[in-house]
Order: C-alpha cells, then structure tokens, then sequence
C-alpha cells in the first residue's frame, strides 16, 4: 500500500512496528507528524528513515474546528510553535490559519474532531495524551503518548496504534486469514492457548488473532502483516566497481543486502 503525503518527498509505504517482549519498540522510531514512538500501523519511507502513525498519515489537509471558527485550517509541518489551544511547546504537524496566526497541535485538534466509535468499545472513545506508562486494554503493553479512552467508562484506554488494527491479516506461515478478536473466544478458554510466535499463553482479556480451524493463535502484537518485496528496483550506480545497497523492508529481520559488480553502466533494473 503506498501513499504520497505532503510532507515527504518521496512515497510513503505502509508498514507494521512490533514491540518487543519488553514492551518497547523494535527499532524506536517516531512519527514525523506527533514525535511518539511508532508502533503497529504507520506509513514509511525506509530510504529516509521518515515514519508516520497510520492516523497522522491520514488526517485531513483542512480543519474546520469549534475553536477557531473563523478560517479553516491548514495542516502543514511546523519547526516549532505555541499550540493555541493548551499552551504547550509542539513542533511537526500543526494545524495553523496563517490570516489569523493561530496554531493547533494535532492531539488538541483531534480530541474534539475525532472521537471514533471503535468495534473493541460500547461507547465513543475519545484521543487523549498521556506522559505516564499505561498498560493497553488491547494488547497488554505499556506505552505513553496518545490513547483513545472513554470518558463514560472512563477507565477504558487502548493505545493509538492498536485503534488502527486491521480486522484480518494474511501470513505466510498460515494458510488461511486471521481473524481478530477482541478477547479470547469463549470456546477456546477451557484449555491453555499460546501464541504461535512468542510462544507464551495467551490472556482471554487482551485482543488476539486467530484461525478457529486451524486453532492458530497470535498476540496482535506478535502479527504484523509480513510484507513482500518490491519486484523491481531501478538504482543509479557509479560506472565501475562494486557497490553495496542495503534494503530495510520493515524489521530487523527484514533487511537485504546487495553487492553489484557494475562496469559500464550507469542504471541497473534488478528484479527480486
């Protein structure tokens, strides 16, 4: 899946960050739109190591918004401004009316204009941001940064990038789809269940995907869909000599490396 964004120059495609058993990231990337840690789904340029949340990726280039009903606003990438609304330092995507000279971070600007109504939540859930480590109602992690959380419930939070978790996934090691769900179905929970990634029981309250026929089960955070190789590269090389090209797809278990033995030619089409 690719996507052009504005503020990156070259395309942007899409990906999954897993953590670690540690709760942490893989590789500790942040977003270039809201500065947190990336993990799950998010777009990404590997070329620039330039990363977005799959939410920041996607939100609209103009704002109408209640607090600044005069002019509709614009997102564009700030180095560094005061955010109107809570008074905090904010730097990368903002929210701005350039007439007016008012500025908005992202999280403000989303706490009014994007409550989503998630299928894991009887009630709306509403972006907040937290400094302090929670534990995710999704996934069992500890992360900070931007939650989703319902102010009816109010003690119902799951991370950011578990609200952008796909339904179902395709892996190669499994034959059929994934399904999620967001507990442990019932009729698996006579007997002891265990992801088939990292190997570790799985809890009935955290969300999972699985296969019934196959009785296959994964953490949502051990499932990221796996994502292939692009069929060709066009790369500009040196006229002679060898020359290394390493290719990052995603984790650190997906990289490849190249030598190319190049005389005479300026552009070599290497198809995979």
């Amino acid at each position: 899946m690719e996507l052009q964004h504005f503020s990156h120059e070259h395309p942007l495609f899409f990906r999954e960050f897993t953590a670690n058993e540690d709760g942490g990231d893989e590789e500790a990337c942040r977003c270039g739109g809201c500065s947190e840690v990336i993990s799950g789904a998010s777009y990404g340029c590997s070329r620039c190591e330039f990363f977005l949340h799959k939410l920041c990726a996607e939100l609209p280039r103009e704002l109408e918004h209640p607090t600044h009903p005069e002019h509709p606003l614009t997102l564009r990438v700030s180095k560094g401004c005061l955010c109107d609304v809570c008074d905090n330092d904010w730097r990368n995507f903002t929210y701005t009316c350039s007439l007016c000279n008012f500025d908005m971070d992202i999280i403000c600007a989303s706490a009014t204009e994007r409550k989503i109504d998630h299928p894991s939540h009887k009630h709306p859930l509403t972006p907040v941001r937290r400094t302090a480590l929670l534990r995710c109602y999704a996934c069992g992690h500890k992360h900070e940064g931007t939650w989703y959380q319902c102010t009816t419930c109010v003690h119902f939070w799951i991370h950011r990038d578990c609200a952008s978790t796909r339904s179902t996934i395709e892996r190669s090691d499994h034959v059929h789809p994934l399904t999620l769900s967001y507990t442990l179905p019932s009729r698996y929970t006579t007997f002891s269940v265990s992801c088939e990634i990292c190997r570790k029981t799985l809890r009935r309250i955290y969300w999972v995907y699985y296969c019934g026929k196959c009785r296959y089960f994964i953490h949502v955070k051990c499932a990221p869909p796996e994502i292939g190789l692009p069929r060709y590269f066009d790369f500009s090389l040196p006229s002679r000599g060898k020359f290394l090209i390493s290719l990052s797809l995603g984790t650190q278990s997906s990289r490849v490396s190249l030598v190319i033995q190049v005389s005479d030619v300026s552009s070599i089409l290497h198809e995979f």
